[in-house]
């Protein structure tokens, strides 16, 4: 069975975020769309600790889920709560989503404007399977502190994950207008293109997610992807970037590599 094109997963990203990272370094998950999947995520983040990482997988990726966030210069957590942070940070990387959710909730009884909160708040639900309230996290979040890109990030990942693709491409297009360095939200953009049909946009964010991060194995992969859906195929650089997605650590596809001896 032919694999799909993939997007983010809280399982591809080898090192984890910090908790207390402010939201532009949150790193999420999706389905995937195209036609090999290659996964990437953001995992939790805690203090201290990488975000997870797994290479890529022969099913669709699940509902995204994004890591925490500190202050920054975006914003910042509510005044007088930096115990109750750590709390949720400790408990998010331990899995504990009920205590996380408790603390994050109590941070909004102190500012329930707090942006930043309604994101870890976002985050907390997606880890415990609560898509719906995590969706009213992220919108409350943005509605708060538009300048929040991995917010809308998480959105688009969210609406992707229903179907919801051109509301998702809107949300990742707004991701990127708030900052434009963010090689992971290129990927996005480029998975939702191609869901669409739009073959040189995908191409061209896949592009430029590479040129902000040349290390980025599953942009490599899916860019790969996309040469051997040409017709006809462009081999050579399907090959190139195929094997520089595996030197980066991406898993071995064999079917990709079936393809590429056609």
């Amino acid at each position: 069975m032919q694999r799909t094109f993939a997007q983010a997963s809280f399982l591809h990203e080898p090192s984890r975020v910090s908790a207390l990272h402010f939201i532009t370094r949150i790193l999420l998950l999706t389905c995937a769309v195209l036609s090999v999947t290659a996964q990437e995520s953001a995992a939790p983040a805690t203090p201290e600790a990488p975000p997870q990482t797994a290479p890529a997988t022969a099913a669709p990726a699940a509902v995204p889920v994004a890591g925490l966030a500190t202050p920054g210069t975006i914003g910042a957590l509510p005044d007088n709560t930096t115990l109750l942070a750590q709390r949720a940070a400790t408990a998010f990387g331990e899995q504990k989503w009920e205590e996380a959710r408790a603390a994050y909730e109590e941070m909004l009884k102190v500012d329930e404007r707090n942006a930043l909160a309604w994101a870890n708040l976002g985050a907390v639900e997606q880890q415990a399977g609560k898509t719906k309230e995590a969706l009213e996290c992220f919108e409350k979040s943005v509605l708060i502190s538009p300048q929040l890109a991995q917010s809308w990030s998480a959105l688009g990942l969210i609406y992707s994950s229903q179907g919801d693709t051109y509301r998702a491409i809107s949300c990742f297009t707004r991701a990127i207008h708030e900052e434009p360095t963010d090689a992971r939200a290129h990927n996005y953009l480029a998975i939702a293109a191609k869901n669409l049909g739009w073959i040189d946009a995908a191409q061209t964010e896949l592009q430029r997610a590479i040129e902000l991060n040349p290390q980025y194995g599953i942009a490599h992969y899916n860019l790969a992807l996309l040469y051997l859906d040409q017709k006809p195929p462009s081999i050579e650089l399907a090959k190139r970037h195929y094997e520089k997605a595996v030197a980066l650590g991406v898993e071995k596809d064999e079917i990709v590599e079936r393809r590429l001896k056609e």
